[in-house]
C-alpha cells in the first residue's frame, strides 16, 4: 500500500555547493564553521555532518552534548562545538568526546579552566541572551583563566545591512576581545553577516541558514541553491457548489463550483495553521491555492483551474519547491524559514538526494 506520510527532500549535493558559496565569499584564512543545531535545522544530523566532512569542514556547532556525541560518533577528526554551555554533568563526555562547550558565563569559564578543558568564549556585545558582559570580562582577566579556542559573538540585526547595531556590536567585539590574548581567535557572524562584508569575518564565520538554501541577508540574485521539496499526497478529489464552506469554521465559502483537493498534510506535519487561505501549493506545475484551515493531517487546496487530467488522486502537491522557497511558506505563516524547515524535518519523512558519484573532490 502507498505510504500517504508527506515527504521532505533533502538535497546534500545542494548543501555542499552552498558551502563552497560562502568559501568563495570570505578569504582563504577565514574558517567556516557548519552550524548543525536542532537536528541540522530538522535535515538530519549525520546526513549532514558526513555531507560537509566529505568537502572538508572541520568545525561544527551542535546545540547540546546529546547532539555532539551523534556528531562524534560519525566523524572523528573534526571540532564539535556546543552551544548551550559547560554543564557539570557532562563533565566526562567533554574529554572524551573531545567535545568543546560555548562558555557564557564566568562560572562556566572557571569550570572549564579547573576541569582543563578547551572552550569556546562568548561575549554579550548587544544581541541580549547568552555570553559575557564587558564587566565580566574584565573580572575574568584578573582571575587568569585557560585561555579559549576561540572567542565570539552574535550579531542581533545582520539580516538588515544597513542597520547601525552591527557596526555598533562589532566595535563593541573588537575592543572586549582585545582585552584577552589577541591572537586568539575570533568569530562574529553567521550565515546573513557574511554579506556585511571582511571587516565582519574575522577568523571564523559560523554557517547554518545559507547552508540549507535560506537567503536571510536577502542578496539579490540569491546565490545559495534550493535545497529542500515538501510534498504530500493528493487522497481525495470532491465538488463543492456556490454557496458551500470548507473545513473548520467555515473560513473559506465557494463563490463557484469549485473541484477541492484534500492533501494528506497538516499541521501535525510543519504545515503550519496560520496559512490557511493565503498559501498557494503546486500540483503539476499548476498553483494551487490552499482554502479553509489546515487541520491536524490534512489541508484543502483548489484544483478548480488545472486540467482534469493532472488533478489525480495519488498525485504529488508541492508546499515547498525550487518555485516556492520555505520563505514563502514563513511569510504566509507569519515566521521565520528556520521553524519551518526545523518543524517539517522533525515530522516528514525524510528522503535525500545524494552527492552524485564523483562530483565530490
Amino acid at each position: 500500500m502507498r505510504s500517504c506520510e508527506p515527504v521532505l527532500s533533502v538535497d546534500l549535493a545542494a548543501i555542499q555547493a552552498n558551502f563552497q558559496v560562502v568559501r568563495s565569499l570570505v578569504a582563504s584564512t577565514v574558517e567556516i564553521s557548519a552550524v548543525v543545531k536542532s537536528d541540522a535545522y530538522g535535515l538530519g544530523l549525520e546526513r549532514v555532518v558526513g555531507t560537509l566532512s566529505d568537502i572538508g569542514c572541520r568545525s561544527f556547532f551542535v546545540a547540546n552534548v546529546k547532539e555532539a556525541i551523534r556528531v562524534r560518533r560519525h566523524v572523528t577528526q573534526v571540532d564539535i562545538n556546543i552551544l548551550e554551555g559547560l554543564r557539570k554533568v557532562g563533565i566526562d563526555a567533554y574529554r572524551q568526546g573531545r567535545l568543546i562547550p560555548v562558555c557564557n558565563t564566568p562560572a562556566e569559564v572557571c569550570a572549564a579552566t579547573s576541569n582543563k578543558i578547551a572552550y569556546v568564549l562568548n561575549l554579550e556585545t548587544g544581541f541580549g541572551r547568552l555570553g559575557l558582559r564587558l564587566d565580566e570580562v574584565r573580572s575574568l582577566i584578573h582571575s587568569k583563566p585557560r585561555m579559549p579556542e576561540l572567542v565570539m559573538s552574535h550579531l542581533a540585526c545582520a539580516d538588515d545591512a544597513t542597520n547601525p547595531c552591527n557596526r555598533l556590536q562589532k566595535d563593541r567585539f573588537v575592543g572586549m576581545s582585545a582585552m584577552l590574548v589577541p591572537s586568539t581567535p575570533r568569530s562574529l557572524v553567521a550565515s546573513a553577516g557574511v554579506s556585511l562584508g571582511s571587516d565582519y569575518h574575522f577568523d571564523r564565520v559560523r554557517i547554518g541558514s545559507a547552508l540549507y538554501g535560506l537567503n536571510n541577508a536577502h542578496l539579490d540574485p540569491n546565490p545559495f541553491k534550493p535545497v529542500v521539496r515538501l510534498s504530500a499526497r493528493l487522497i481525495n478529489i470532491r465538488q463543492i457548489h456556490r454557496g458551500e464552506s470548507v473545513g473548520y469554521m467555515g473560513t473559506f465559502m465557494a463563490d463557484r463550483l469549485t473541484c477541492l483537493g484534500i492533501v494528506a498534510i497538516g499541521y501535525r506535519h510543519g504545515l503550519a495553521w496560520q496559512v490557511a487561505n493565503h498559501l498557494s501549493a503546486e500540483c503539476a506545475g499548476w498553483p494551487v491555492r490552499i482554502i479553509g484551515r489546515v487541520s491536524m493531517e490534512y489541508c484543502a487546496i483548489d484544483l478548480t483551474d488545472i486540467p482534469a487530467k493532472l488533478a489525480r488522486i495519488g498525485a504529488w502537491v508541492d508546499f515547498i519547491s525550487v518555485t516556492a522557497p520555505p520563505e514563502v511558506m514563513a511569510r504566509s505563516a507569519a515566521t521565520v524559514p528556520q521553524e519551518v524547515l526545523v518543524r517539517t524535518g522533525a515530522s516528514c519523512t525524510r528522503r535525500y538526494r545524494p552527492v552524485p558519484s564523483g562530483q565530490q573532490p
